[in-house]
């Protein structure tokens, strides 16, 4: 008797992806907390991802740490080139393109938030 992965690899596939799925809510922008990341879309500035930790929230605009790092690898807080201060910016909520995600342990994007926003951006950029 042959045995058919199609149902083994369906499953696997499945049980991973519950394990880190990227739940996308229609009230994320209201529901934003201190401390969480955002992503953000930023018109003037190429690189991607863009991501930061929330500082404050208001009505209309959140302050922002910016982290530094890359879809595969580890990321860290960004200081202020030559200064060593966190550069924090104030920026307004529809800028962010993925709301209240968390790193790793070992810093880096989860498979199903880093596969989320290589799509949002690539959406972003087919835009322009």
């Amino acid at each position: 008797m042959a045995f058919d992965t199609t149902d083994l690899h369906w499953t696997i596939r499945q049980s991973r992806e519950r394990e880190n799925p990227v739940e996308t809510l229609d009230d994320c922008l209201e529901n934003i907390e201190v401390g969480t990341f955002e992503a953000v879309h930023l018109g003037n500035y190429d690189k991607v991802p863009v991501i930061g930790k929330v500082l404050e929230v208001n009505e209309d605009t959140l302050k922002i740490h910016y982290w530094k790092g890359s879809f595969k690898g580890k990321w860290r807080p960004q200081d202020v080139p030559k200064r060593r201060t966190p550069w924090v910016h104030e920026l307004p909520k529809t800028c962010i393109i993925l709301c209240s995600f968390s790193l790793t342990e070992d810093n880096k994007l989860l498979p199903s938030t880093r596969k989320h926003l290589q799509d949002e951006y690539a959406k972003l950029k087919e835009k322009e």
